[in-house]
Order: C-alpha cells, then structure tokens, then sequence
C-alpha cells in the first residue's frame, strides 16, 4: 500500500515530466525576433526594396524548413527612409518595444553608423549591408557588436582600381563622388591609392544624391582631361546622370564605376551612355554563376526580378544570420549571438562566390566574390 508520502513523490515527479516536457516544447518552438532597418524608401530604396524581398523569402523558407517545433524567426521591419536619424530611431524602437535580438540594417553606411552605438549599449548585433569602410573600424566602441554583410569599399575600390586603371596604365584620373559619408570617405580612399601608384588625380568633382542635372560637373571633368573617369556614386539615379552627362558634352574617356552600379536602375537610366563602363562588384545577374543562380531562381519562383546586389547583400546577411543562431544554445540572447557570428569563418553557405569570415575582422565578404564586368548594350557582360 502507497503511503500519502509516495503519492506525493509521484505526483512531484509527474509535475517535473510534464514541465520538462513543456519546457523543451518551448525551446524547440522559440521564437527568435529579429529587426530589419532598410532604406524602402528616399534615394536608398533602389537597394533597400530588394534586401528587404531576398530577405523576407528567405526567412520564409527558414521558417518552414524548420517544421512545427523547430526555432522560427519573427522579422520586423522599420523604413528609415534613408534617413540615419531614422535609422537610429528605428533601432531604439526595435530592441526597447520589439525585443528584437538582433538587427539587419541598414541599407546606407550612414545609417548603419547611426545604429551602431545605440545597438551597442543595448547588447545587439547588426549585420550591415553597407561597404562604407569606416564602418567596421575597431577604434568605434561599438565594433564588436557590427558585423558586415557586403563587401568593403576598401577592398571592392582596390579591385576596381586594380582591374579598371592600374592594368591599363591609366595615368591621368578623374573623380566624380557623391556628397556624404559615404561618398567623401570612398573618395579620399581612392585618391591615396591613386597616388600610391604615381597616378595623377586631375579633378575631384562632388554632386548631390539627388542630383538630376549633371552638365556643370561633366564638363569641368571633361576640361580637366582625364585618361579614365571613377564614377564613386552609390544611387544608380545618380551614376546614370553622369553617364548621360558625359556623353552629352563629349567625354571619351572610358568610366570606371562603383560596385554600387552593377543595378538594373542604373542600366535603365543610363542607357547607351553607359556602354564600355567597368565595373568590379558583387555578383552578375545578367551573367550569374551556378549559386548566384540558385538566387535568381528563389526570387523569380517567388515573383521577383533581380535587380543588382541589393539582393546577395541581403541574402547574405540572412544567410549568416540563419548560420549563427544555428551555433547558439537556447535561448537566443544578443550576447550569445553575437559570439556566434563571430566565429563563423570560411563559411561557404551563401549564394556568393567566395567565402564570409567574421573571425578577427568583421569584414565578413573578401575580394574572391567579387566579378569584372562591363556594360554591353544595356546589360553587364562577365568579363576576366
């Protein structure tokens, strides 16, 4: 006969299985909050529109190979309007309201700085579609907690050089930027590398964003006599006007442009003015490799047309998301992941080329993913 004493153990041990049970039910099923700062609208959203659709088709995807007690992922999103005070209200608004672990954003180099710090001290990880380069520079407090998830201007420019002008014997360069962070620092960059080389910089000529009307510049460009001209512009809007620019006042040096270029918009805007520009970048969906392939099919199944690199930077960024909360233990922390992003390194699982390492650099993406293309009437040919 069972004493009031075993009955009681019994019933203790049953309320132990049925919490252990409950709580490994709730572990499989975590869900784990991550927050997408991207630039959907203003002179950005030519990248941020698709970041945002690789981004969403691919956490789709994550979401269903994961089955009904597996890890889900809950994605929120924020417009900052290209915008890096919006971003960085965009991130407050995310980690204090939305619990978000972890940030993917955001589409500018501007505002990606913008978020660092506020992401920082609430103990968050981005993983930023940006190339501006001073980005992930370990003198910011906020490095450990910024990982990128594009290529760095600093290596995507030294490659443009390198395949564009240095390989020609280009010796007279000029320099049209554009006016930001962004634009002023890639510049510079530029420019100390050309002179490193002995290559002359005979103009420096900056331009608004937004600027429409690219005449003025174009022929202070042309008078200035380059042998090739550096297009540094992220807006495919504004690559286009200079292309159109130059041709209309009569440049016949031929155009080394950003990696930022490699857009549909861009080809569209520029039309036959952009015929023979080079341009060293992320991936060629008019030419794609086996795994960029893979990426045109996701999206065209899923009703997208690839557009440029918005989409790989965004995939990638997924992708290496996706990659460290499958090395965190439960339950997701900011903390626990960013120590999983970090060791990540040599990891192949992207739809690029090359390899994404964040292990003593957060760099993430190197110069093997990168292609050298040149426009060919109205599209990017893969060249060597």
């Amino acid at each position: 006969m069972k004493t009031l004493s075993s009955f009681k153990q019994i019933a203790c041990a049953g309320l132990f299985a049925v919490s252990a049970i409950g709580a490994a039910a709730a572990q499989a099923q975590e869900i784990i909050k991550v927050g997408v700062v991207l630039s959907l609208s203003g002179p950005a959203a030519a990248f941020g529109i698709p970041e945002r659709d690789a981004i969403k088709i691919l956490a789709d995807q994550y979401n269903r190979d994961a089955g009904p007690n597996g890890r889900k992922i809950e994605l929120v999103y924020y417009d900052d309007m290209t915008n890096p005070t919006e971003a960085a209200r965009g991130t407050t608004r995310l980690i204090d309201q939305s619990k978000v672990v972890a940030i993917i954003g955001s589409t500018t180099g501007s505002s990606s700085l913008a978020m660092g710090p506020i992401a920082a001290a609430k103990s968050v990880p981005v993983l930023a579609p940006a190339g501006t380069i001073s980005l992930i520079s370990k003198t910011h407090a906020f490095y450990p907690w910024m990982f990128r998830s594009s290529i760095s201007d600093e290596v995507a420019v030294a490659e443009a050089l390198e395949r564009g002008i240095f390989a020609t014997g280009k010796k007279n360069i000029a320099i049209i930027y554009q006016e930001d962070a962004y634009g002023k620092t890639t510049k510079d960059y530029i420019v100390e590398k050309l002179k490193a080389r002995k290559v002359n910089v005979v103009a420096e000529v900056s331009a608004p964003l937004n600027a429409k009307d690219l005449t003025p510049a174009a022929t202070r460009i042309r008078n200035a006599k380059p042998d090739a001209i550096f297009v540094q512009a992220s807006a495919p809007a504004l690559g286009a006007a200079f292309a159109r620019a130059a041709k209309q006042v009569g440049i016949t040096a031929p155009l080394i442009g950003s990696f930022s270029l490699n857009q549909r918009a861009f080809l569209d805007n520029a039309g036959t003015a952009a015929d023979a520009m080079v341009v060293v970048s992320l991936g060629n969906f008019y030419d794609p490799s086996a795994k960029q392939k893979q990426l045109v099919d996701l999206l065209t199944k899923n009703g997208k047309t690839p557009t440029g690199f918005g989409e790989l930077l965004g995939a990638t960024a997924f992708q290496a998301l996706a990659e460290g909360i499958k090395r965190t233990k439960d339950p997701v922390t900011g903390t626990k992941l960013r120590d999983s992003l970090e060791s990540i390194c040599g990891f192949e699982g992207t739809f690029l080329d090359g390899k994404l390492c964040y292990t003593g650099t957060h760099q993430g993406i190197g110069a093997d993913s990168l292609v050298k293309m040149t426009v060919q009437n109205g599209k990017l040919k893969t060249t060597p």
